[in-house]
């Protein structure tokens, strides 16, 4: 009972943090906007959630792929955020529910400032390129015309 105390009163003796706001994805910044906004890869990559914070950030699924380089994070807020080139580009798209008429894919389909999105999500297991990491899910993301394949999975 005295260490309950004792950890109580050191929690309300601690110095409290602000906890980070969640991305303000209700508002996608336009595609031009963001691009303009940098072309430098570690601020793009700063745009993305870390992987342990993926669900609170409001993060339902994340896809990786390699060569080039890009990470797609689709929100329970109806936003997709992506970088790819190895981070020197960034998106955000507001979507609408996916479509799930064809058995075993989603899809999602967004276009904002004349850059648009098809993201197909098949439920059949992948494998990571670079990492060999294992995943549930493959990817296929459509982007201005070029195609990115990849893994992906729930958060």
């Amino acid at each position: 009972m005295r260490a309950l105390v004792f950890v109580l009163a050191l929690a309300a003796c601690s110095q409290q943090t602000e906890a980070p706001s969640e991305p303000a994805a209700e508002t996608p910044v336009p595609a031009a906007e963001a691009a303009a906004a940098s072309n430098d890869p570690a601020t793009n990559l700063a745009r993305m959630p870390a992987p342990d914070g993926l669900r609170a950030a409001g993060v339902d699924f994340r896809a990786v792929g390699q060569e080039p380089g890009w990470l797609l994070d689709i929100y329970t807020r109806g936003v997709i955020k992506m970088v790819w080139a190895y981070g020197e580009n960034y998106a955000e798209f507001a979507v609408e529910a996916p479509n799930t008429a064809q058995e075993g894919a989603t899809r999602y389909e967004a276009s904002s400032d004349g850059r648009s999105l098809v993201v197909t999500i098949r439920r059949a297991p992948c494998q990571d390129a670079m990492s060999g990491e294992a995943y549930p899910a493959t990817v296929e993301v459509v982007i201005d015309g070029m195609t990115l394949n990849g893994c992906g999975r729930s958060v």
